[in-house]
């Protein structure tokens, strides 16, 4: 079929989702893909999100105010209706013909396809930038090496509906849901596609991310996502490769972020 004459429902999960990038973010999911239902679960907003996303044509809002993003992923993708559907993040605008692109990349193997999340928040668009250096290969390059064995994403992300309609996503995983939903679907023998055309442009929420660090190291181990050697490795990186990222960008906050971030992500693999 082509992307042309194709309908997509798209899962859109909002709290408070205003700032920083609401606006572009929905203008962009209508310009580059055939809505045919936009799907909002909404975690309780009182920031005028859900009246912005009212002015949109074919939208849906499910409350989940009591739930987390495992329960949201849930029952966005129980509400879908069409063969393939995309989730996209909030914070996260899409690149111009997005949907034209990935469906390009669609065969009877394909299960998911992910595009690129390119951060432009300052620090972790610094912290991106000097690995990028360090490795001697594009932004969009690096960012994919590093997701490709280690973790899927829902930042924008194409999922063919069949192979996620049977899932159970545990309730607590508010975080690191979209790997078990990418493991889902991979499990079934589809492959979960990880690319550099299309992508989005990612905003960052820097506090959020360091009260997620911790989390993080607690799901790895308990989901069995990741070995302790993988945790211990970055763990050792953590010293190095923060020092790296402050010679080349002289950003002190980036090169702390990713301190922390290896750091806490062995504290909370040893909460446990």
């Amino acid at each position: 079929m082509k992307a042309r004459s194709m309908k997509i429902d798209v899962v859109l999960l909002t709290k408070n989702s205003v700032y920083p990038c609401l606006n572009e973010c929905v203008n962009s999911i209508y310009k580059n893909v055939p809505v045919n239902k936009l799907i909002v679960v909404d975690g309780g907003s009182t920031d005028g999100t859900l009246e912005f996303l009212q002015k949109f044509p074919d939208v849906e809002i499910i409350d989940d105010q009591k739930g987390t993003r495992a329960t949201s992923r849930q029952k966005g993708i129980e509400t879908v209706e069409t063969e393939w559907h995309i989730h996209v993040d909030s914070d996260v605008i899409l690149s111009p013909r997005w949907f034209e692109k990935a469906w390009k990349l669609v065969d009877k193997s394909v299960g998911a396809i992910w595009g690129v999340a390119i951060p432009i928040e300052k620090h972790f668009f610094n912290i991106t930038y000097a690995m990028s250096k360090l490795y001697g290969i594009g932004i969009k390059d690096l960012l994919v090496k590093q997701t490709r064995s280690e973790r899927c994403m829902l930042h924008d992300t194409l999922i063919r509906t069949d192979t996620v309609k049977d899932i159970e996503i545990p309730r607590d995983l508010h975080i690191w849901e979209d790997e078990y939903i990418g493991r889902h679907i991979i499990n079934k023998g589809y492959k979960f596609l990880k690319v550099k055309e299309p992508y989005c442009l990612h905003h960052h929420n820097p506090t959020g991310r360091i009260n997620s660090f911790a989390l993080t190291g607690y799901f790895l181990k308990k989901y069995k996502f990741w070995t302790f050697r993988q945790i211990l490795l970055r763990c050792i990186l953590a010293l190095p490769k923060s020092a790296w990222i402050y010679m080349v960008t002289r950003d002190f906050q980036a090169a702390k972020l990713q301190f922390l971030n290896y750091t806490l992500m062995l504290k909370g693999w040893l909460a446990a």
